[in-house]
């Protein structure tokens, strides 16, 4: 555990390598032109839309960070909601990194985009270029036109930005998108910011919760607290069993519902192919991580000869699924769908550091503990190389007869110690859920 959680560490910061390309905000927004923008104080913008209004028309660039040089589209829309489908559209097509144009075309619906009769029609003073991975794009549209799908300027709408690939000098489907958080009168010089997209905001909340918060505690439970309490039952079983359990199958359940509430039918998102791993990586979480719950319940009696299988596979899925859920989230948090300061990023590693930490800790407790036992005979106590407890107990029973059973749980494994040490972990892994959630709901 401790090994692949340091892999995990390095993987967590390897993702601030593979960040989408940014440029800093134009000084002039809100001041000497109007602007609409994913920008964000701590590390600039993927995106940017401003305006000028002129006598006869809007003068117009759009910037945008493309993730490569092929052909591509950077398209600015107006609605009058903020739902895609009878939208005024006009792009800026790149071809071949240095040929632009730029056309008017029309949403009819939210996934069918058609050319206007005049693509061209208000349109002017038209340049381009594309540098160092950011493609802009200038030109002036006329307030009015005689094509009642090229809607006037002068009415006040919500702003949509798309950006996509084009195949065969045709548009593909937008692979990022974003809207304006208000109405845009173009008359005035606005600093509008993009709305907020809930669902990848509930998304991700969830997966915090399940893999920082209640996998690593019930991970915990398993390795290191099988020996606890074992003259004591809940509902019949272990405490530490029932507890992990409960705690396991919460985690498979908040990530499938997370899994749910983003899923569109795509495993792609609008970034880097490191970050386009996050859709892929959170299946295969879900998956083992819900298979792993349904196995839980298969688990053979002690001596049954399937045993040693089931407990190694299910070591193996739980850590994968664990590991991957962390690491997933680590890319999740640096995609700009999050919009989340990428100082989270550092939040997270703390977390992963803090959890190997811990369970460094009650290592060195159970060795420590051992190594006395072993020393004064007390117990016959072995740990097979999966942390499973073959105490016999019974033999105990015969060597201390009036001993409290939970007394000597607690001299053998430093007991009161790991229970303190518990309730203290289940704190800080509670605060650092919340750290993040917090962070990444506010934004």
């Amino acid at each position: 555990m401790e090994s692949t959680g340091i892999v995990t560490v390095f993987f967590l910061l390897g993702s601030i390598l593979f960040a989408n390309a940014r440029f800093s905000k134009d000084s002039g927004c809100g001041v000497t032109k109007g602007c609409f923008s994913d920008c964000r104080s701590w590390d600039g913008c993927t995106y940017l839309i401003t305006w000028v209004q002129t006598s006869t028309g809007v003068d117009f660039t759009i910037k945008g960070s493309l993730m490569s040089s092929i052909d591509q589209y950077i398209a600015v829309g107006f609605s009058s909601d903020k739902k895609m489908g009878d939208d005024s559209v006009t792009e800026c097509v790149m071809t071949n990194g240095n040929t632009f144009s730029v056309v008017n075309s029309f949403n009819v619906d939210d996934d069918k985009n058609e050319m206007t009769t005049n693509s061209a029609l208000g349109l002017s003073t038209i340049s381009g270029s594309y540098t160092n991975g950011i493609l802009e794009c200038s030109f002036k549209r006329d307030n009015t036109t005689s094509d009642p799908q090229i809607y006037s300027l002068l009415t006040d709408w919500y702003l949509f930005w798309a950006i996509g690939d084009m195949e065969d000098s045709e548009k593909e489907e937008h692979e990022d998108w974003g809207i304006s958080s208000k109405v845009v009168d173009l008359q005035t010089y606005e600093d509008v910011g993009e709305l907020g997209k809930p669902k990848v905001k509930a998304h991700g909340c969830l997966t915090i919760i399940a893999w920082v918060g209640f996998c690593s505690i019930g991970v915990v439970l398993a390795r290191y607290y099988k020996p606890m309490w074992v003259s004591k039952k809940l509902f019949g079983a272990a405490i530490w069993i029932q507890v992990h359990r409960a705690l396991m199958i919460a985690a498979a359940l908040f990530n499938l519902i997370a899994v749910i509430v983003i899923f569109h039918g795509e495993f792609e998102v609008y970034g880097s192919s490191f970050q386009n791993a996050h859709p892929v990586l959170g299946m295969i979480v879900t998956v083992v991580s819900v298979l792993n719950c349904i196995g839980g319940f298969l688990r053979p009696g002690p001596k049954h000869k399937f045993r040693p299988i089931f407990n190694w596979s299910h070591l193996i899925m739980g850590l994968l699924s664990y590991i991957l859920g962390v690491f997933t989230i680590g890319i999740g948090l640096s995609i700009d769908d999050a919009h989340v300061p990428f100082d989270v990023i550092y939040v997270l590693v703390a977390f992963v550091v803090y959890q190997i930490s811990f369970e460094v800790t009650l290592e060195v407790i159970d060795r420590t503990g051992k190594r006395k036992q072993a020393e004064t005979g007390s117990y016959d106590t072995k740990m097979n190389s999966i942390g499973e407890s073959k105490t016999n107990l019974e033999e105990n029973e015969k060597k201390y007869p009036t001993q409290e059973p939970e007394k000597k749980e607690q001299d053998q494994y430093c007991g009161r110690l790991k229970t303190y040490l518990l309730f203290i972990h289940i704190g800080i892994i509670t605060a650092f859920t919340l750290s993040i959630m917090i962070v990444l709901a506010a934004y």
